[in-house]
């Protein structure tokens, strides 16, 4: 393995981990607040918060970005990545106490993939186009078939 993929392969584990006890803390929450989209509101703050901070270390060293570089970019952007983060924390949050973290993972992993799948093949959203050769839909297809193990079982 190439030693400069190391590190961020490493940091996607660490993440993969910390994404999996997101839904239980959050599904706590919720039950305790009585409503997964005031939870969902308190994980967000939360969450800017923390990126407040993160970003105002960045900031002092980096500066900001210019007004022309804010101007260039499309509004789309500025909302679908908060927008799909909320869709997927609420429903995270109302979905896991219902079938169980694993369940809850397993689906969303499979649909995840093969999203990506069809995002790579079609060169969906600017991404470069990567085709669905069989040997990626075979693994589509038994990450599909690991799902349904793991909420049948």
């Amino acid at each position: 393995m190439n030693a400069s993929l190391v590190f961020p392969i490493i940091m996607v584990v660490v993440a993969g981990a910390a994404v999996a006890t997101q839904p239980a803390f959050n599904a706590q929450l919720a039950a305790l607040l009585g409503s997964p989209l005031r939870a969902a509101l308190v994980n967000f703050s939360a969450g800017a918060l923390v990126m407040l901070g993160a970003v105002s270390v960045f900031v002092l060293r980096n500066g900001l970005p210019s007004r022309e570089t804010l101007a260039s970019v499309p509004p789309h952007l500025w909302i679908a990545g908060g927008a799909l983060g909320a869709l997927f924390v609420t429903t995270a949050m109302w979905a896991t106490p219902k079938i169980g973290v694993g369940a809850f993972f397993a689906v969303l992993i499979a649909a995840q993939l093969i999203a990506a799948l069809a995002m790579d093949h079609f060169g969906l959203l600017d991404l470069d186009v990567r085709p669905a050769n069989l040997v990626r839909i075979g693994g589509v297809l038994l990450l599909v078939a690991g799902a349904i193990m793991v909420v049948r079982g």
